[in-house]
């Protein structure tokens, strides 16, 4: 009888520590997938522009770029923008070059916005198109996110959702008034479909 006692006991207790490290186990679960959402969160910026001076963002081709008004024409300034009576201020690339932007980190992207320059009309001019290639870069790869002799405007590129650490607008081959790459603007964060 009592070795009886003490196998149900053991097993009782057995049973008891089994059940509080089911318990154990399932807190610790939930707290690490409490830690991944947060991480994965930052990595995608809580949805934010990861394109700006806040954010930490700089232009690495810097040196062969032409910022109208200084820094004024900055693509990566957070102030509202001003249209001047002969347009709005700028970042330029000659033709074969291009404006690289080197983000803090490496941020999980899926959404590049960028606006050009195109005032054409206050001279009675039609649409400017502008031909380039955009890549996302990470470490020394690079994807190809855009190719178009068909950019206007502002754009929206949408691309598979990917970790970047870098954007390079190559400018191919200018724009259907001349051959500069006129940047007004650029934007990137993910976004979910």
């Amino acid at each position: 009888m009592t070795i009886f006692i003490i196998i149900i006991v053991k097993q009782t207790k057995s049973g008891l520590t089994l059940i509080i490290l089911l318990i154990l186990i399932q807190i610790t679960k939930q707290y690490c997938i409490r830690q991944s959402n947060n991480l994965y969160s930052v990595l995608k910026r809580n949805h934010q522009n990861v394109l700006s001076y806040q954010s930490g963002a700089l232009i690495s081709s810097k040196t062969i770029n032409y910022f109208q008004y200084g820094n004024n024409g900055v693509v990566l300034r957070d102030e509202f923008y001003k249209i001047l009576p002969y347009g709005v201020y700028f970042t330029r690339c000659q033709l074969g070059q291009s404006i690289s932007i080197i983000l803090l980190q490496k941020y999980l992207l899926t959404t590049l916005k960028i606006w050009f320059w195109e005032y054409e009309y206050l001279h009675n001019k039609g649409i400017r198109y502008y031909d380039i290639i955009v890549y996302a870069k990470l470490d020394q790869g690079k994807n190809k996110i855009y190719d178009s002799n068909l950019a206007i405007s502002l754009m929206k590129i949408e691309f598979p959702e990917q970790f970047v650490e870098e954007f390079q607008i190559v400018n191919v081959g200018g724009n259907t008034y001349n051959s500069g790459l006129h940047i007004i603007k650029v934007e990137a964060y993910y976004k979910f479909s």
